[in-house]
């Protein structure tokens, strides 16, 4: 039998990636939808052949369903996702995987107590490239690791009515603003690719904007073995840049752009130029895998205990 879906949320998101994954995924079906606004979700639900749109968020969680997908602001991740747990369905949430790391640590104790799988939808595990770069480290191709550089910026300056505004609240965002958006994708590769970092500094700046986060987020961090980690994640540059570098002893991986086919590796003085093409739907994978999650009764690439890890990560810095 196929995994039945619910989704809570209608945004931009939720309609560009999420509700085609859920759809087209092997095994699932995307079978009911709630957002605050009844209008907008019948919209949505027409929109994308969604069959039933809820009223209310209890009338999604009494309906049969297996699984929920939380595709809202990190402010409420916590409360949707802990009434979905309650209510026996396993759930996958956007990230950052909530507001606090308290809400984070609720989630995975309600999960646990009800023994279903929660997940943290930290997509790009899943890429063919970044499994590549796993694989590639995991053979020791490496060496000791030594220094990770990670370089991510770009332009957002929204406007107060747009519907992204919620990026630049820092009720509503986790805390923080580039670090919080797309910085928590590349700690959590740091995180799956060299396992959990410790921090040591960071410092936040507006140099651009005046929008109440930051603009812009400079971090050291330090792994395991004491190598350091530079990290840059801003929103203050019309120029764009998405780095991600890690040298060891031995050789080095240079991703450029991350998300792109480009995957350089380096052994000593021997250079190797891969292309790996990324997924249509950044999404599909990370779907993929979270329901032979469920159906394997294992932790999802992208597992609750990933998420708080990151989410502590996120805390520390802002």
């Amino acid at each position: 039998m196929k995994l039945r879906w619910g989704l809570v949320g209608y945004g931009d998101l939720a309609g560009k990636r999420v509700a085609p994954a859920l759809r087209e995924v092997t095994g699932s079906q995307l079978v009911g939808v709630w957002g605050r606004s009844p209008e907008k979700t019948a919209a949505f639900a027409r929109q994308h052949s969604i069959p039933d749109a809820h009223p209310t968020l209890c009338s999604l969680l009494q309906a049969e369903l297996d699984v929920v997908y939380v595709c809202t602001p990190p402010d409420s991740h916590a409360e949707y996702a802990l009434a979905a747990i309650a209510a026996g369905k396993h759930v996958l949430v956007e990230k950052p995987m909530a507001a606090t790391v308290a809400d984070c640590e609720k989630m995975i104790r309600a999960a646990q107590a009800q023994g279903v799988t929660l997940g943290a939808a930290y997509y790009r595990r899943a890429f063919p490239k970044m499994q590549k770069v796993k694989e590639l480290i995991a053979s020791g191709m490496l060496g000791t690791p030594t220094w990770v550089n990670i370089a991510a910026h770009s332009w957002f300056n929204p406007s107060s009515d747009d519907p992204k505004h919620w990026r630049v609240e820092p009720a509503r965002s986790g805390g923080g603003g580039a670090v919080a958006d797309i910085g928590v994708h590349r700690l959590d590769l740091l995180d799956y690719w060299l396992g959990p970092a410790q921090f040591v500094f960071s410092d936040r700046h507006r140099l651009v904007h005046s929008y109440e986060v930051e603009d812009g987020t400079s971090v050291v961090l330090k792994l395991a073995n004491g190598a350091p980690v530079h990290a840059y994640f801003a929103w203050n540059s019309k120029t764009w840049a998405d780095r991600f570098e890690i040298v060891g002893a031995e050789g080095k991986l240079i991703a450029d752009p991350l998300d792109g086919p480009p995957l350089t590796v380096i052994r000593g003085r021997d250079r190797e130029e891969l292309s790996i093409t990324p997924p249509a739907n950044a999404h599909l994978p990370c779907v993929e895998d979270f329901v032979r999650a469920v159906r394997e009764h294992r932790e999802p690439l992208g597992s609750g205990a990933a998420g708080l890890r990151t989410n502590r990560l996120l805390s520390q810095i802002v």
